[in-house]
């Protein structure tokens, strides 16, 4: 619509006064489209998880589409998996990092062993999602009570080896292993196992072995470590461990998951060559049982998203893609396993050596059990 003419000169002031109403106006219709653009453009909800999340599956390319493009469409929403060069460890200095200005909404894998320090709960907010009967009463319990984190994924920490390298026949010990096995000079200098300062999995086996040592045999657990600090090969992380047990001819037993024949059985179709040996005492098996989960950032920018994002996640349309991209077990009781986890080492196969180890004394002795085993590594 055209602007009416005025035939006749009008006052100045009243022109001023004009001009400054539609410039008042003209700056707040900018402001109103301005704001209503930013309103029509999809809120982004972060999620930090480490690098090698829900990677290993046919088409790592595409499984964060396959897996939450369902939220997105349903809420509106832009769900960017922020994927950390980083361990959970690390995801946890970030959020402290960030902790006045939070980035994050939402944070996937801290475990049960990291959630026990106050820096990780200093960062989350306690939150019970409304289908947290999804997932195994157990399972919430010995990750966190209070619920900073809840169930996402779980797995069974334990040494693998590949068959056809080694196996009960060269090595009848594999069938029932020990400690003691691991620290005679042939079986300590074919282990490789991860930092527990930077890894979940060599945090995972420090633990088990200060279990098996001190609860099961009444035996110093540091005595194990002096015993075979020059001949274990210890890596940062789980993908250094990994890469040096596969291409190193001398290094043939793996400090990693009870999953692992599942994902060789997956991958080549055949039955697995890589198999498991639990920690064996006393005609029992034993392995550690690792829980990652998932939880709420403190002041995060959504969380009103975040939290319907957590109640998403414990859904079959994300539990679902778990096994055979995560290799984990799901926490989602109802999701049927891919046949490939028949392989698996399985939480009814073992006894977990979490249990001869409280939360509670876990909370109190890390730090000083961790400083401890740097110092018997690093001394000559």
């Amino acid at each position: 619509m055209s602007s009416p003419s005025y035939p006749r000169r009008r006052d100045p002031a009243k022109i001023a006064g004009a001009v400054i109403i539609v410039a008042i106006l003209a700056v707040a219709s900018l402001l109103i489209v301005d704001w209503m653009g930013r309103e029509t453009e999809p809120v982004v909800l972060r999620v930090y998880t480490y690098d090698s999340f829900m990677v290993w599956g046919d088409d790592p390319a595409t499984i964060d589409n396959r897996t939450f493009d369902a939220f997105e469409e349903q809420y509106g929403v832009e769900v960017r998996i922020e994927r950390l060069t980083t361990d959970a460890n690390g995801i946890v200095s970030r959020l402290v990092a960030e902790a006045a200005n939070p980035v994050a909404d939402v944070v996937i894998g801290i475990d049960n062993i990291l959630i026990l320090q106050e820096e990780a709960k200093s960062v989350l907010t306690p939150f019970t999602p409304s289908n947290l009967n999804l997932i195994n009463d157990t399972l919430v319990n010995l990750l966190d009570p209070q619920h900073h984190v809840v169930p996402f994924d779980f797995g069974l920490v334990t040494v693998i080896f590949d068959s056809i390298e080694i196996n009960a026949t060269t090595n009848p010990e594999l069938d029932a292993l020990t400690f003691s096995d691991l620290a005679t000079p042939e079986l300590a200098s074919a282990l490789v196992t991860e930092n527990p300062f930077f890894s979940s999995p060599g945090l995972a086996f420090l633990l088990s072995e200060i279990a098996f040592q001190e609860k099961l045999l009444g035996q110093d657990w540091e005595d194990w470590w002096s015993a075979v600090k020059d001949d274990i090969n210890i890596q940062p992380g789980w993908s250094e461990a990994w890469e040096v047990w596969d291409l190193d001819p001398e290094r043939k037993l793996l400090v990693s998951y009870g999953t692992d024949p599942a994902y060789s059985s997956w991958w080549s179709g055949e039955a697995p060559t890589t198999s498991v040996a639990p920690y064996h005492h006393d005609g029992n098996d034993y392995a550690w049982l690792q829980i990652e989960g998932i939880g709420l950032v403190k002041n995060g920018p959504n969380p009103t998203i975040a939290r319907a994002f957590i109640e998403y996640c414990l859904t079959s349309a994300v539990q679902e893609n778990i096994a055979t991209n995560q290799w984990m077990f799901p926490a989602n009781m109802d999701v049927t396993l891919h046949p490939a986890f028949d392989y698996a080492l399985h939480p009814d196969d073992v006894s977990p050596l979490n249990d001869l180890l409280s939360a509670a004394e876990i909370a109190a002795n890390l730090t000083t059990w961790l400083d401890e085993w740097e110092n018997i590594i690093t001394s000559w």
